[in-house]
């Protein structure tokens, strides 16, 4: 079976909804325990369901964004996995980094590709996505102690380790960009400054309601400018 064959495979849709079920168990179940502690701590039903309506509602606006992003990340991976990646634990921009490394270790592209390549996809997003959450285990708490402490004495100090940390983050997503070319640099670029333009106009009276799209809009509008600047350049 080709690559394309494997990855929309009944299997696969299997596989992906067999995991997604033990997801959601687990969140319902974390859900029950979460509820009666609360009614066991005073706090009333109608409060209750209150808190989980609006919670509920919360959500799917920003999910807007990560629906954009499966299409995206559907024309690489395939429909379940795809799926699955940004169900659970994942981002765009990090399964599509992680998936392209693993093509260019095997020297080929997702025109190409085979099962064999579609195998060491999976293999590098999930290794490469569940080590740090193993790592958390035993280092985020010295990390975010040490952080504290940083910032007992100089509260800019502490500021200054977590703005580090996002910079760092940042840089690593981003500067592969710049070497991909110039339609990903022009998409890029469309895409931070979308982004500015709307958070610039969420400040504004009565257009509160757009940062919730921010992440949204700014994809749907750089994936419609890539398909311009690809026509124009290439």
């Amino acid at each position: 079976m080709n690559f394309t064959k494997i990855a929309n495979s009944g299997t696969m849709y299997l596989l992906v909804i067999a995991a997604l079920l033990l997801v959601v168990l687990a969140i319902l179940y974390n859900l029950k325990k979460c509820y009666d502690h609360a009614l066991a701590r005073g706090v009333t039903k109608e409060r209750l369901k209150k808190v989980i309506l609006s919670s509920a509602s919360f959500a799917i606006v920003p999910s807007l964004g990560v629906v954009v992003g499966l299409v995206a990340l559907v024309a690489v991976i395939g429909i379940p996995y795809a799926w699955l990646r940004l169900s659970v634990l994942g981002s765009v921009m990090y399964e599509l980094m992680a998936s392209n490394m693993a093509l260019c270790a095997m020297g080929l592209d997702a025109g190409s590709a085979d099962g064999d390549a579609f195998g060491l996809m999976m293999w590098v997003m999930c290794a490469g996505i569940t080590l740090p959450l193993v790592l958390n285990i035993f280092m985020i708490k010295p990390v975010h102690m040490g952080a504290m402490k940083l910032g007992e004495k100089d509260r800019r100090w502490g500021q200054l380790s977590n703005s580090t940390f996002l910079v760092a983050l940042l840089i690593a997503l981003v500067i592969p960009i710049f070497g991909s070319g110039v339609v990903e640099l022009l998409t890029f670029a469309t895409s931070a400054i979308l982004g500015l333009i709307i958070m610039k106009l969420a400040k504004r009276p009565g257009l509160g309601w757009l940062g919730d799209f921010a992440l949204a809009f700014s994809l749907i509008g750089a994936m419609a400018a890539s398909v311009g600047f690809d026509a124009l350049l290439k």
